[in-house]
């Protein structure tokens, strides 16, 4: 079975410090895959701070020449995965930047080139702001021979007319109907591969996390825990856990305590791994 961690909003507003308090342990025992934004936009993001919240000015990442090194030096040494995550990320009006915005295909294309350029790496995976993505946006990831980090579904991205994505859909309804409460497999949609993120932010429940690991442990599938790092010292209203970051931690310590599990990156995990269809 496959764990990945997935973390986003890396941006120019993050610290080096930041990602090494929250990451520094964890990344010695496995990579962590960070969703970067190449020209973030100071918009209503909590990843934003505060004081530039809404001013809706635009910062590219080379403008943190501190991050953009500790950056580099984490990809080269393997404790980091850079994954492209949008454009600007936020758009005015609360609209969803790759839901509702325009010029996706550019800005995928640009947003890849400049983040292997200015990062030396090569990135394999989009990661959709506020993890909402339609059609113009799955075809612009596709054409970039980019997958998806997250599940688009059939009601906003999927096409209808394609036998493998309907295939995939009538799997995932009888899951469902099984009792069964996660997608712990990868997706082949259509030109491109989707991997869910299980939530661990504020509101999410340990258990259900736990539910989700262990249904993707017993089909040999993959599991992907979904945060961010500006959060995890958030304290949480669930009892099994304290803070975002204890809940985060205890899904490490399960994957950590199982030999059948191989932690590899989000990238690697929808490289590699089967997906549903040639396992069910």
């Amino acid at each position: 079975m496959y764990f990945c961690i997935r973390d986003d909003d890396t941006s120019f507003f993050t610290s080096p410090d930041e990602l090494e308090r929250a990451y520094g342990e964890v990344t010695k025992y496995g990579p962590v895959s960070l969703a970067i934004i190449p020209f973030c936009r100071a918009g209503s993001s909590k990843g934003v701070p505060v004081a530039h919240r809404k001013q809706w000015s635009i910062h590219a990442l080379e403008e943190n020449g501190a991050l953009v090194e500790y950056l580099r030096q984490g990809i080269a040494d393997g404790r980091y995965e850079a994954m492209l995550h949008g454009y600007h990320h936020d758009e005015p009006e609360n609209r969803r930047e790759f839901l509702q915005g325009s010029e996706l295909a550019r800005k995928v294309r640009e947003g890849k080139q400049y983040l292997e350029g200015l990062l030396e790496t090569t990135i394999r995976v989009f990661v959709p702001p506020h993890n909402a993505i339609g059609k113009e946006g799955l075809n612009a990831i596709t054409n970039a021979g980019l997958h998806l980090g997250g599940v688009a579904g059939m009601r906003h991205g999927w096409p209808w007319w394609s036998p493998s994505c309907l295939g995939v859909w009538w799997r995932l309804r009888r899951r469902r109907k099984q009792g069964f409460d996660g997608l712990p497999y990868v997706l082949d949609i259509a030109g491109h591969r989707e991997l869910a993120g299980t939530p661990v932010t504020p509101d999410a429940v340990l258990q259900r996390s736990l539910k989700r690991f262990d249904e993707a442990t017993g089909l040999n599938g993959a599991f992907c825990a979904a945060t961010h790092y500006w959060e995890l010292d958030h304290p949480v209203t669930d009892p099994d856990a304290k803070t975002v970051g204890d809940h985060l931690y205890k899904l490490i310590e399960r994957a950590m305590a199982d030999s059948t599990v191989r932690w590899e990156s989000v990238g690697t995990v929808l490289a590699q791994s089967a997906p549903l269809g040639e396992r069910s």
